[in-house]
């Protein structure tokens, strides 16, 4: 059977979508003119080396990255233009021959480019006396939680490094429009992003794939060409957008309603067929999009030296899969072409929730303390790890030196699977413009846990970061 029935194409296609940032663009060169009048304008942008020093033997190697940020805003009266452009040269993905797409596009899942750029926000802003609209490419923060927020659902994650990267960096902006209504303490925000934009996952023979059935296959076939298949999306339609209101109220204590209808952001797959050839590998799982309905309340108030934030989000129609154990991988695969069960996906109901409290320990030292867990309803027999999920997490910031090293401690601990992850960072600011860090990670766990999936990502890290 030819290889090529098992490939896709990367290639950025040229649609309605580029036309449209294009336009987006021009609006902000015509805010940034001096003949806008009353105009103001400003911008800021950083530069980021990095080095990695992966600490267990026989993982990929990092090669050394660099990373920019440039953002820029432009007001004319009630009108804003606001643009956050990423780009550089990524080590730690493996560029397939396929890939030669430079801008991160919104279609595709497997997205492996380096060198890179993308927009993680561009829009036009509209303020009036109390409604402000925007359209663009928009990040949204809903719900409390920090890391793992149960009713933030409008944008999809990148997990090309996950558990790496921070919640901010996890995000990818979305072509969406949204409206804000305030009136006094209450504020009612509508979003509608028209169309799918599937999150990205990492290469599978890349660091941060974490452990697979395709990587063992892999260490026995190197020269092979792991080469996960794209999946179909659903048509660009108004019936297949996204959708979320959320009601917040300021007081004493700050609360809010969020509902969310559309496709579920965290990944799940159908299966395929395994394919294993001396120079390709198909490792026969494809992602899959379901949609779903999730109803949540937060809050959050402030106690003397302590801040605190809980969230619950109930979703229904959720699709999970079933244990890898079951997906009906071959005990001692060989070349061909292997049918794998169908039936591995099963829709559930779930249960997130979670709570949290920083406290101030002392005039540069804050603790950062949260507990959350996901629930899985319903008669799920054996064919889950677990029915319930739980991470405990904890990080301890201080500032030394009158606030020229910062130090980040954190850990997280799954206690189901008895996984753990530990991080710990230190920075030292050299200038207003300079400063340099180094940061440690180490997992620990049964393969297919939380943290434990990456347990051979053990790493050192140094950056040294310009900013302006």
């Amino acid at each position: 059977m030819p290889v090529e029935c098992y490939k896709r194409s990367m290639h950025t296609k040229t649609t309605s979508l580029s036309r449209s940032l294009l336009l987006l663009i021009a609006a902000g060169l015509f805010l940034a003119s001096p003949s806008q009048g009353e105009v103001s304008s400003s911008s800021s942008g950083r530069l980021d080396l990095r080095g990695v020093d992966p600490r267990n033997s026989g993982t990929a190697p990092d090669d050394p990255g660099l990373f920019g940020r440039i953002k820029f805003d432009g007001n004319a009266s009630s009108w804003k233009f606001h643009s956050w452009l990423e780009g550089g040269w990524d080590g730690t993905v493996k560029r397939p021959a396929r890939d030669h797409s430079l801008f991160k596009n919104y279609d595709t899942v497997y997205q492996s480019n380096t060198p890179y750029f993308e927009f993680k926000e561009l829009f036009v802003a509209y303020s009036g006396s109390a409604l402000d609209l925007k359209a663009g490419i928009q990040r949204f923060s809903w719900g409390r939680l920090d890391e793992y927020p149960a009713n933030d659902l409008l944008n999809p994650w990148d997990y090309t490094q996950y558990l790496r990267k921070p919640l901010e960096d996890r995000k990818i902006g979305v072509p969406s429009l949204s409206a804000n209504l305030t009136r006094d303490r209450w504020t009612v925000e509508t979003v509608l992003v028209p169309s799918l934009v599937p999150y990205r996952l990492p290469m599978p023979d890349e660091r941060w794939a974490g452990s697979s059935f395709a990587t063992s296959v892999h260490q026995a076939l190197p020269n092979a060409q792991i080469v996960p298949q794209e999946p179909d999306l659903p048509a660009r339609t108004l019936a297949n957008s996204n959708g979320g209101l959320r009601i917040t109220y300021a007081g004493d204590i700050e609360w809010g309603m969020n509902l969310y209808h559309g496709f579920d952001p965290r990944p799940v797959f159908r299966t395929t067929a395994l394919l294993i050839t001396p120079t390709v590998i198909d490792p026969g799982y494809v992602p899959d999009f379901h949609r779903i309905t999730v109803v949540g309340i937060d809050a959050a108030a402030i106690v003397n030296d302590w801040s605190l934030r809980m969230e619950i989000a109930y979703a229904s129609n959720r699709y999970l899969n079933i244990r890898k154990e079951l997906w009906g991988y071959p005990a001692a695969p060989g070349p061909g072409l292997t049918a794998l069960n169908p039936s591995i996906e099963e829709k559930h109901d779930t249960l997130d929730y979670g709570i949290g409290a920083d406290y101030r320990l002392f005039e540069d030292g804050t603790l950062l303390m949260q507990v959350q867990q996901t629930m899985t309803l319903g008669n799920t027999g054996l064919l889950y790890e677990k029915k319930r999920e739980t991470i405990v997490w904890a990080n301890l910031k201080v500032f030394w030196m009158n606030q020229k090293v910062e130090t980040n401690a954190s850990i997280a601990y799954n206690p189901e699977h008895r996984d753990a992850m530990a991080k710990l960072n230190a920075w030292y600011v050299l200038s207003d413009s300079w400063k340099a860090g180094v940061t440690g990670v180490a997992f620990n766990g049964p393969e297919q846990s939380i943290f434990g999936r990456y347990s051979r990502n053990d790493q050192v890290e140094a950056e040294l970061i310009y900013s302006w």
